[in-house]
């Protein structure tokens, strides 16, 4: 389970739900996850099947809708023990809770009621679309197109990197609406408007492109081709000019944390397999666990593990509280990325080269980790939105904005 340090922000059902997604990832995901990563890189169909059944995409979607109702520090231990045993595994669901938040959040009663309960249920999956090819982070400078057309809009451009694009039966897509120049409603002055819409997998002129990526074997971040593809205004998500605001807070609420959630799992994994093998490896009729230094740097490993759960957990506990949070949010990714890959360099040095011998659980984490850089923004962005909190210019509070919908909704 989590460290001690965590406890103070779980309750006893945290505490029972974590102990069944560890169950659960140990008895369905172990043998899954050996053999998603002897394929390379691929888009594992199998795993969607095992995950469709827990109801776990469902966990922050509304019980009236179909979901569980749950918070984000449960989401959290759900994801933290799926990535333990499945990196992978942790990396698909994670997306997809992610691609279910505009509808939950910004959805129409009518999005809301006919795709929440089947998405809750697992019997569809959404992925989210916001980067273009040339832009990344900047969101304000995307090129793909929505125009209008008879009671429908006909969208054209490219989203790269979109987590389970070939997994998903629909896509929340993020595109320009107005030229360039237009005032966007959250961005008043700083680019064009922006606007979100829901996308069938199977419309005409939706391509999925694959561009696989060198670790975690089996999740897909692919591209998503949209030529020409009719969409009824009724697929609108949220108003005209949202979808910056949507994009913003599923980056910001939803992807940060989540991203935050599997690196502490593949980090957990990274600590247990160099304890095992410094226990086990034997020196000069003892084993490396003797040596001062290999104890130091396993101490270390612990130290950043404990420092990112803390800050994952600490954010989670504030982000369900409706406390103003976003500087913590990206604190979590950042601390959670960083300290993983500090632990990776210092697991290297104990593994020596069968550190980076194909096969070797090692070898894959340190792969895996790397990949939970540059979703939902670098650790250079965290810092820049770090320094913004402290000197400005001070940016809408997503977490807060998020907090008013869930509490009206409740109502």
């Amino acid at each position: 389970m989590p460290t001690g340090l965590c406890l103070p922000f779980l309750t006893d059902a945290h505490l029972r739900l974590h102990q069944e997604a560890q169950d659960f990832a140990a008895s369905r995901l172990a043998g899954p996850a050996r053999r998603m990563e002897a394929r390379g890189p691929h888009t594992d169909r199998d795993v969607r099947e095992i995950l469709s059944g827990t109801g776990w995409l469902g966990l922050l979607i509304d019980t009236a809708d179909g979901g569980l109702g749950l918070d984000h520090t449960a989401k959290t231990l759900v994801l933290q023990a799926v990535s333990r045993v499945s990196p992978a595994a942790g990396a698909i669901l994670q997306a997809s809770i992610l691609g279910a938040a505009p509808i939950a959040e910004y959805g129409s009663v009518e999005l809301r009621r006919r795709l929440l309960p089947e998405i809750a249920a697992g019997r569809c999956w959404p992925s989210i679309a916001v980067t273009d090819p040339e832009h990344g982070s900047h969101v304000l400078g995307m090129q793909a197109t929505a125009r209008p057309s008879r009671g429908q809009y006909i969208l054209d451009g490219e989203k790269v990197l979109v987590g389970n694009a070939a997994l998903a039966d629909v896509h929340c897509v993020i595109v320009r609406t107005d030229q360039p120049g237009h005032r966007d409603r959250d961005e008043p002055g700083r680019g064009g408007s922006l606007t979100a819409f829901l996308v069938e997998q199977d419309a005409p002129g939706v391509t999925v492109v694959p561009a696989p990526v060198n670790g975690l074997h089996g999740f897909s971040v692919d591209t998503l081709r949209l030529t020409r593809v009719r969409v009824p205004a009724a697929n609108m998500i949220g108003e005209p000019g949202d979808g910056h605001a949507i994009a913003q807070m599923a980056s910001v609420v939803y992807g940060r944390l989540n991203l935050a959630a599997v690196a502490l799992g593949i980090h957990q994994q990274m600590l247990d397999e160099t304890a095992r093998r410094v226990t086990t490896r034997r020196r000069l009729g003892g084993h490396l666990a003797d040596l001062p230094t290999v104890r130091h740097h396993i101490a270390l490993m612990q130290h950043h593990l404990m420092t990112a759960e803390l800050a994952a957990y600490h954010a989670a506990r504030l982000l369900d509280a409706g406390t103003d949070c976003d500087p913590w949010l990206h604190n979590a990714k950042l601390t959670a990325h960083r300290a993983g890959a500090a632990s990776s360099e210092l697991a290297k040095q104990l593994y020596g080269g069968h550190a980076a011998r194909l096969g070797e659980p090692i070898e894959q984490l340190r792969r895996d980790i790397d990949l939970i850089h540059a979703p939902a923004g670098t650790d250079d962005l965290q810092l820049l939105r770090l320094a913004e909190s402290v000197l400005g210019p001070h940016r809408p509070q997503w977490s807060t904005q998020h907090a008013a919908r869930r509490a009206l909704r409740a109502a």
